[in-house]
């Protein structure tokens, strides 16, 4: 089902268990009424990482949207994020541009990780261990000109943009970190994660406005997605997206995570600005 999020945006989504798992530990949201998108890949075992990827979404929205309701009547929130900030700087970050909108999506992943971190803690968990989820989304807020995109962990956010496929995220492992560290070294294994939702008391959540067009392609996936198709397949894909197919284009992309042998649950939002 083709949803619109403002008027600018149109989006379809999916998740899949894939091939090899028994249970789903993937969640997504798309919610139309606060402009908000979000992928969650929840990680620990039976009950727990299903647990954990819902929460994420469940306590990201409830934070929002009372931040929303609580805001004082002095703050412009429509100059929060605006073109002119992009303007120069592709990719202000929360220290660069700071402003309300940020600031609530910072706040709301923290208290996210500070419920589940409870849970675990409860449970006699240490540091660093229990249940827990990665995270990528993109709010629009009706009041804002461009979206801004936050994440923890490995889920992706990419853009089709003139004719070329960026990856706007950059993972939180350890394996980026060796890259970005001149890949000296062994190479560690691409699934091992610096910082998830949950499992320790404190996060780092990215939190960047990023300016997007017309004709502009958004998507979110889990690593079901990328782990198992190649990245140029996923180009060729996304540039036959419209408004109207957007639908086929998730689950051909899911589909095609299948045959490349689906060996972790896969979920994929795709969306295509209109304006």
């Amino acid at each position: 089902m083709i949803l619109t999020i403002g008027d600018r945006l149109v989006v379809a989504g999916k998740t899949d268990v894939g091939c090899v798992r028994t249970l789903n530990e993937d969640n997504l949201l798309m919610d139309e009424k606060l402009g908000l998108l979000i992928v969650a890949d929840g990680m620990g075992g039976h009950s727990a990482g299903e647990v954990a990827s819902a929460q994420v979404i469940t306590s990201v929205r409830q934070s929002l949207k009372q931040a929303l309701k609580n805001q004082p009547d002095g703050i412009d929130l429509s100059q929060a994020a605006s073109a002119e900030d992009c303007q120069g700087d592709d990719d202000a970050t929360l220290d660069d541009i700071p402003n309300p909108v940020m600031v609530m999506l910072r706040n709301a992943a923290n208290e996210a990780n500070s419920t589940i971190n409870a849970v675990n803690k409860q449970r006699d968990c240490s540091d660093g261990t229990g249940m827990g989820s990665t995270m990528v989304g993109m709010w629009l807020p009706e009041f804002s000109d461009v979206p801004v995109v936050f994440h923890v962990g490995d889920s992706r956010l990419y853009l089709y943009s003139n004719n070329k496929l960026t990856q706007v995220t950059q993972d939180h492992s350890m394996y980026q970190r060796w890259v970005n560290l001149g890949r000296k070294g062994p190479e560690p294994a691409q699934n091992i994660l610096l910082q998830a939702v949950g499992p320790s008391e404190h996060i780092s959540p990215e939190v960047n406005i990023k300016g997007m067009k017309k004709g502009d392609v958004v998507l979110l996936c889990s690593d079901g997605l990328t782990g198992m198709v190649d990245i140029d397949e996923i180009e060729k894909v996304l540039e036959s997206a419209t408004k109207k197919n957007l639908d086929d284009i998730v689950d051909k992309l899911i589909d095609m995570a299948k045959d490349g042998g689906g060996k972790d649950n896969i979920t994929v939002i795709v969306g295509r600005f209109i304006k």
